[in-house]
């Protein structure tokens, strides 16, 4: 074997046997540098999560200071001794009440509710507010509450309103909470508070202070001073330069010795302009909403204007806000001579003999400010007909009409001028119970019941001609209710002595007695007879071509009914 070949085959057993021990070779070799490896992510691991837990520790650290700037003032607790708060809750109650006089609440009551203590953590303190503002008061009030920088909450409101027009008042009660942490440091007031060393007019930009703890050193912040809010624009000593009035407060005199409170606003939360606030009012959900107006006008009768007679039509608009004024009308084209509108809508016009019975058209304005471009253009048909064949009744006086009895009558109506018109009937508003009328003939029949008042009746019947347009007049028939006596007069007693007879009718709904010998005529409601025969005990009358008995004790209307009886069964 040359030396050549020598080489090649140990190098191929080199490879083999490498390849075959590779796993051993290569832990060997590269163990401790993967351990190395592996410890030293587990180390970086470790220093991250503890970055990571340091970097939480400061946020909470953060958050707990600011917790406690904010924190209601909490007591100074003794060993073994829950803490109560109460001192913080007089303060918050004290601060509701304070803002809820600055808004302008009607009657105010702010009440203690309950404090309560989170072992050594927190004590909640809860006061209750009722009062009665109007929807801009609550708003402003919800406003000022949640730009305060404090740890409070609302936790429950309750709000009604009897009434849903314009700006009514609310009958409100909510319930807020504010926590005091037991780690805050203790303080005498909610917020830092200092007096006016000197009087301050309502026109007054200088103040100056009695005291400077715990108040910024650096202008820009706000203070309050009763019902006002002021901006400190300049801090020199115990002179601060102020501008008056925030807040939809109003500058007011202060006299000495006035209360001055740090106000404490949120960043996150700026203030409001008038203007803002007005947008933020402007939907008051508590009021109905203002439906969207756009001007109409009302459905115009189209009643025809009678020649020769003064008519008038008003002209009615719809959808406008009557708070902007009425609208008004103005005639827009030529008018008909003698046609006059006002600015009330009102149409007045007695066309003159020289205007020819036809359609005419009137073309107006309506202007107002609901209206598209403050006007509406109309045009309205006028139809005038000639008013000489007015119908009037021709036989007004119809017969009595008597409770419980078939009454009918055939109104007859005629027109100078058109006596061979025709017709239509109907009644008018409010006609009798049970009267009906033929609407082509005019005929009317009724039976009145014990319902219908007694005495002159007037009912209103409408006649309408076949006129083109047509015509309706509106004619007053008068009739006379009354009762029937006929039911209530009775044959009483008779006297007979020789040729001597007389009969007594009495009618028990007047208390007359009538005296009646044989031949005499008599009338009773709508009976007209004569006396035929006076017996013992009945009388004969004859009414018309019949004759009628009537007997003792019996009324006339009772003796009616046995004669039909009677007939019916002589027929059967």
């Amino acid at each position: 074997m040359q030396r050549r070949e020598q080489l090649l085959l140990g190098g191929l057993l080199a490879a083999v046997v490498i390849w075959q021990g590779s796993g051993y070779v290569a832990s060997a070799i590269f163990g401790p540098f993967q351990t190395k490896s592996e410890e030293l992510v587990r180390l970086k691991k470790s220093v991250s999560q503890k970055e990571d837990s340091m970097v939480l520790l400061a946020r909470a650290t953060k958050t707990l200071e600011r917790a406690t700037s904010i924190s209601l003032p909490p007591d100074a607790v003794e060993k073994n001794r829950r803490p109560d708060a109460l001192t913080a809750q007089r303060l918050y109650q004290t601060w509701l009440t304070d803002m809820a006089e600055l808004c302008e609440f009607e009657s105010t009551k702010v009440t203690p509710v309950r404090t309560m203590a989170k072992g050594d953590v927190y004590v909640a303190v809860l006061v209750k507010l009722e009062a009665q503002p109007r929807y801009g008061q609550l708003v402003r009030f919800l406003d000022q509450f949640y730009r305060t920088n404090l740890m409070h909450r609302i936790t429950s409101m309750h709000i009604t309103a009897k009434e849903f027009e314009l700006d009514p008042y609310l009958t409100v009660t909510l319930e807020a909470e504010g926590l005091a942490l037991v780690g805050a440091p203790p303080r005498r007031t909610l917020f830092p508070q200092s007096e006016l060393a000197a009087d301050l007019s309502e026109e007054g930009t200088e103040l100056r202070v009695s005291r400077l703890d715990d108040f910024p050193k650096k202008p820009g912040f706000r203070v309050r001073i009763k019902n006002e809010f002021l901006t400190v624009t300049a801090v020199d000593g115990e002179k601060w330069t102020v501008e008056r009035g925030f807040d939809q407060t109003a500058p007011a005199p202060h006299l000495e010795r006035t209360l001055v409170e740090l106000v404490r606003q949120k960043p996150d939360r700026p203030d409001h302009s008038p203007y803002e606030f007005r947008k933020m009012i402007e939907k008051n959900i508590f009021v109905k909403p203002t439906p969207p107006y756009r001007l109409k006008l009302s459905p115009i009768s189209d009643k025809p204007f009678v020649k020769g007679k003064s008519n008038d039509l008003t002209i009615s608009a719809l959808g406008y806000d009557s708070s902007k004024g009425k609208p008004e009308f103005v005639i827009a084209g030529d008018t008909p001579s003698g046609l006059k509108l006002d600015k009330n809508g009102k149409l007045t016009w007695k066309p003159g003999p020289d205007i020819v019975p036809e359609k005419y058209s009137l073309t107006f304005e309506v202007r107002h400010p609901s209206a598209p471009q403050g006007r509406l253009t109309e045009t309205l048909t006028i139809r005038v007909r000639d008013g000489s064949a007015t119908p009037k009744l021709s036989n007004a006086q119809p017969p009595t009409a008597f409770l419980n009895r078939e009454w009918s009558f055939q109104p007859e109506v005629s027109a100078a001028e058109a006596p061979n018109a025709k017709y239509t009937w109907k009644l008018g508003d409010k006609p009798p119970e049970g009267l009906k009328i033929d609407n082509q003939t005019g005929e009317m029949k009724w039976a009145p019941g014990d319902a219908i008042p007694a005495g002159e009746l007037s009912i209103p019947v409408v006649v309408t001609d076949g006129d083109t347009p047509p015509q309706s007049t509106t004619l007053a028939l008068k009739v006379e209710v009354r009762d029937d006596e006929a039911s209530f007069t009775r044959l009483d007693i008779i006297f007979r002595n020789g040729d001597n007879k007389r009969a007594f009718l009495y009618d028990a709904s007047r208390n007359r007695k009538t005296e009646l010998r044989e031949g005499e005529a008599f009338a009773v409601a709508d009976l007209n007879g004569t006396v035929r025969q006076i017996g013992r005990k009945y009388i004969v009358v004859a009414l018309g071509q019949n004759e009628l008995r009537i007997d003792v004790g019996e009324t006339i209307r009772e003796a009616q009914t046995r004669n039909a009886v009677d007939s019916a069964k002589n027929y059967e």
